[in-house]
């Protein structure tokens, strides 16, 4: 649901009867189409949030403290100037429309008083906040609209505001069923073919596509039916519908509703009135503004935590793909051991046979005492002796064999910098909000593979593992990531708990809280799912999860975050399956 007309109305209600009459004492620009008003009323501290932005547009007070630059926007700087220390006087909104006026008392350099307006626009991508005198004269807009952008309305410096373009609708605040069948009746001879859901948008101000399907499930009716085949009984139905829904809004009797995804609790919509039609969970909020506050921080958090998501696995990535174009050299390199071994043997031959060498030769074919009765020719460099032929083999050899042995070791730092990538791959898959992803970021910083964390001045994490209760009442923690993983394992879990982890596969750690006592087959499935699902086999078939006592888990000297090795460890073979992770979740 888009921060529609009637949205405003429910918020702009409220905000007449805390703002009017407070003081602006501070002013924030966080981005660079929002902006951040403090106000005072007696002892009451308060804040007004004001977005253009085009898909978070909206205005409403919040509870949420938000970053802001170290160096403020000119037009910051510009409300700043005319608009701290003055006083909210009037607030009034157009028609029902997304459109809003608020009218600031101040005074000026010459301690003149002065009125000061606000220009609210909440229109998707056309959304704009305007400062403008008393006489409408604007002053300066968070965005800019020139003549190359709309011939027909200018938003700039020195022009005189006009509103956009609304169109002819409907208030619902002053409407009766007369007024509702004479516009029915004219639509159905204009344009018959006009379904219901997009008669109520065009007609009825404040109308959002959303609302309008609700008000077409409660009337009974399919959205998509043309209105010159709406029966009089469903007519009649969605009349009241309207008249219903304008006393609601006109008697402020709003009842806020939050809607989040059933799976993973991400806002989905919101509406100040109960959508009927709706069917995932249902929150309701009391204050239309506390409800719209807490949808878009909730939808502010979803964004952020996919935007830094997709950053750290980007860096992961790119690490990933080094590690392995390495480790690709490495094995070329390993590769070369029998040509290695060809330079020793002819070495060692061309020092036995030296008195049969001619000088100058440019080959020679002699014995192989490795082998009796096999000849090897063996090329010569002409002007060298043939000791010092023989000496250039050996140090190709000797040459060759440090890389060798080099490459051996680099080989194996190189699968278990690949392991660890593809551990912490797997850790921010498994992040579900900020303070998951902030503990990933600050351990790839600590292991030098960013050299800044996405967030300066970070505060200490407090994520905390996943929890879940087994059928037979065990509480299993799981691991989000690697510090998680370590404080799971090392510091939380009991010598007697039990530890899983996925097999060989890079995933999280599982503690089975059981201190020492026995603990049943069932449980033990149970828990092995959970390791298998959040691990890099999640969508795999009969993984293999090892479990052991913890007493049995440690961590070698020196070694990265999350890595343990274990021993006394048996196996056991799931399918991980999400219907299972959801009934185990406390």
């Amino acid at each position: 649901m888009p921060f529609d007309g009637i949205s405003m109305y429910a918020a702009v209600s409220e905000l007449k009867d805390k703002v009017l009459g407070s003081r602006i004492t501070k002013i924030y620009q966080p981005l660079k189409d929002e902006v951040l008003i403090n106000l005072r009323r007696i002892s009451d501290e308060l804040k007004l949030i004001i977005s253009a932005n085009p898909l978070n547009c909206r205005i409403h007070l919040t509870q949420n403290n938000v970053e802001n630059p170290a160096a403020p926007p000119m037009f910051c700087m510009l409300l700043r100037k005319y608009l701290i220390g003055g006083r909210i006087r009037h607030i009034s909104q157009f028609n029902l429309e997304r459109l809003l006026e608020i009218t600031i008392e101040n005074n000026n350099e010459f301690m003149q008083p002065v009125e000061m307006k606000l220009f609210i626009e909440i229109m998707g991508k056309h959304s704009n906040i305007i400062l403008a005198d008393s006489s409408g004269t604007i002053i300066d807009c968070i965005k800019r609209i020139t003549s190359d952008v709309n011939r027909f309305r200018q938003v700039l410096p020195g022009e005189k505001y006009v509103m956009p373009p609304v169109g002819d609708k409907i208030n619902l605040l002053s409407i009766d069923r007369n007024i509702i069948m004479l516009t029915f009746e004219s639509s159905v001879e204009k344009i018959p073919s006009q379904t219901v859901s997009k008669w109520l948008v065009d007609n009825f101000a404040g109308v959002s596509g959303a609302s309008a399907h609700e008000m077409v499930y409660r009337a009974g009716m399919n959205e998509s039916k043309p209105i010159s085949k709406i029966t009089c009984d469903e007519l009649d139905s969605l009349v009241k519908v309207i008249l219903n829904l304008a006393d609601d809004i006109r008697s402020r009797n709003f009842d806020p509703v939050v809607y989040l995804d059933n799976n993973t609790n991400n806002p989905e919509d919101f509406w100040v009135f109960p959508m009927f039609h709706k069917k995932e969970k249902s929150t309701h909020i009391s204050g239309v503004n506390n409800a719209i506050d807490f949808y878009y921080a909730k939808k502010s958090a979803v964004t952020a935590l996919e935007h830094f998501k997709k950053h750290a696995l980007g860096e992961v990535s790119r690490n990933l793909k080094k590690s392995n174009q390495n480790l690709l050299h490495l094995k070329k390199t390993l590769e070369k051991t029998e040509e290695m071994e060809k330079y020793r043997l002819w070495g060692e031959i061309l020092y036995a046979n030296l008195y049969r060498i001619k000088p100058g030769a440019k080959e020679v074919k002699l014995p192989n005492f490795y082998n009796p009765g096999e000849e090897i020719v063996i090329p010569l460099h002409e002007k060298y002796t043939p000791a010092r032929n023989a000496q250039v083999y050996f140090n190709r050899y000797k040459k060759m064999h440090s890389a060798i042995t080099m490459s051996e070791t680099r080989m194996q730092e190189a699968l278990n910098e690949i392991n660890y990538l593809e551990n912490i791959l797997v850790n921010i898959q498994n992040s579900e909000n900020l303070d998951d992803i902030y503990d990933i970021y600050q351990e790839l910083e600590s292991q030098g593979y960013v050299k800044n964390p996405v967030k300066k001045n970070m505060e200490k994490s407090k994520s905390e593992p996943l929890k879940f209760k087994s059928s037979d009442g065990h509480i299993i923690y799981v691991g989000k990531n690697n510090r998680q993983n370590d404080i799971l394992t090392l510091k939380k879990a009991k010598p007697g708990d039990i530890w899983l982890h996925a097999k060989d596969i890079p995933g999280s750690h599982v503690i089975i809280d059981c201190h020492g006592k026995d603990v049943t087959e069932k449980t033990l499935i149970e828990a092995g799912t959970l390791a298998a699902y959040f691990s890099k086999a999640r969508n795999g078939s009969n993984v293999p999860v090892d479990y052991t006592l913890k007493k049995y888990v440690r961590k070698p000297a020196g070694a990265k975050p999350g890595f343990v090795i274990y021993d006394h460890q048996k196996t056991v073979y799931v399918t991980p399956d999400e219907d299972t992770i959801k009934k185990l979740s406390l």
